[in-house]
């Protein structure tokens, strides 16, 4: 087994297990918020006092805006099949600029319209859409004339009395806006955590997954070689002759004493012998 390696595995093997379940998670969490997003208009709705209001055109990016729309307290039916609203058409609605001269022609747009769709999921329970006013935006249709940061009135009447009825303004434009930026931050998250997931699950484990094989698979480093360094002592040549490159004692440390070393001369040389000699009388004895 490689220990280097094999930790190395495992490390990534455990990142990537965190990462799955922290993505799967934050996917998780988001994609419940985008079920359970509040999309409630009220927060959006301004009440009219006596059958009137006023309200700022404001269109800050330049873009155009969404309509504000006149909400009436209506049920949202069409029993005579002429594709309008029953009874959405006894209400007139006139709008007045702050010099209070009547510009309900050039930005505003009687609605009233009948939709399938929207009678099975109605945003405005129990309100149906009457006019739109100060809708902008060529693409869908606004070709209001207003102008930016101009304060309008707006005011609702029986047709037959001309008797002033209560209503609710919203601004749509406002309304949509708030609700974009709260899907596009849950999708940014589900998104992100779906992509953390992804490539923790088909990246990380596997790779982790690899090496760590591999680490308990393969040998590890083989221990290297312990060199032992022993004292050399040189042997003092006895009475010969120095040798180049022979290595020296340190003084004091490797030479003993003379003392010590060398024997008395008594001692180590062995005593002479004398020859006898035959004297002469012997000789002239024989």
């Amino acid at each position: 087994m490689n220990k280097g390696v094999t930790i190395a595995g495992g490390v990534i093997l455990l990142l990537s297990v965190i990462l799955t379940v922290a993505g799967g998670a934050i996917t998780a969490n988001s994609g419940e918020n985008l079920e359970n997003i509040d999309d409630s208009p009220q927060p959006f709705y301004t009440a009219s006092e006596g059958g009137s209001t006023t309200f700022a055109f404001i269109d800050e990016d330049l873009a155009g805006s969404l309509a504000f729309q006149v909400l009436l307290d209506l049920d949202y039916v069409d029993e005579d099949n002429d594709g309008i609203v029953d009874n959405c058409n006894g209400f007139v609605v006139k709008v007045t600029d702050e010099d209070g001269v009547d510009v309900t022609e050039n930005v505003s747009r009687v609605s009233c319209v009948y939709d399938e769709w929207t009678a099975e999921d109605q945003i405005h329970d129990g309100k149906v859409v009457h006019s739109d006013i100060c809708g902008t935006i060529p693409e869908l249709s606004g070709s209001d004339k207003c102008d930016l940061r101009a304060e309008y009135t707006v005011e609702v009447m029986l047709r037959d009395s001309n008797e002033s009825q209560d209503f609710v303004l919203f601004d749509q434009d406002a309304y949509t806006i708030n609700l974009m930026e709260k899907a596009l931050g849950d999708l940014g998250a589900l998104f992100g955590g779906g992509s953390l997931a992804f490539l923790a699950l088909c990246c990380g484990l596997p790779i982790g997954l690899i090496i760590l094989i591999i680490g308990l698979a393969i040998g590890g480093n083989p221990p290297q070689p312990v060199m032992m360094q022993q004292a050399y002592i040189p042997v003092p040549n006895a009475g010969g002759p120095h040798v180049i490159g022979q290595m020296q004692a340190p003084v004091g440390q490797m030479q003993a004493p003379v003392g010590q070393m060398q024997a008395p001369v008594s001692q180590m040389a062995p005593p002479i012998s004398t020859p006898v000699q035959e004297s002469p009388t012997s000789e002239f004895q024989n």
